[in-house]
């Protein structure tokens, strides 16, 4: 989690070490606006890990609380992904400015 967190923070200060990263665009929908992320990361580091820190981003600026543990996750190519699949970003489908779609429930099924 610690490498997802520190490509990230490379990537908005300009340091990132990793000539093979790719960036990835991250759009959460939430009931009220979209969340837009941009990520400099490694294609090989499994989705569900990637997933997680995702994750920790978004409910350090949302409360978790309002949400259901569901989380739908879709590849701007059409792909519905399960947040525990443990395939490589690259074998996903993942390349340079891909887009990831997130889908929050909000508990009481809207």
């Amino acid at each position: 989690m610690n490498q997802l967190m520190n490509q990230v923070n490379e990537a908005s200060s300009g340091r990132n070490d990793q000539p093979h990263a790719i960036s990835v665009n991250v759009v959460v929908n939430l009931q009220q606006a979209n969340l837009n992320l941009q990520l400099s990361i490694d294609p090989e580091i499994p989705f569900n890990i990637f997933v997680n820190g995702i994750k920790e981003q978004i409910f350090a600026q949302r409360m978790q609380a309002q949400y259901e543990e569901t989380i739908e996750y879709q590849l701007g190519n059409g792909s519905n992904l399960q947040q525990n699949e443990s395939r490589t970003l690259q074998s996903l489908g993942f390349n340079n400015n891909c887009t990831l779609y997130v889908r929050l429930k909000l508990k009481g099924g809207q």
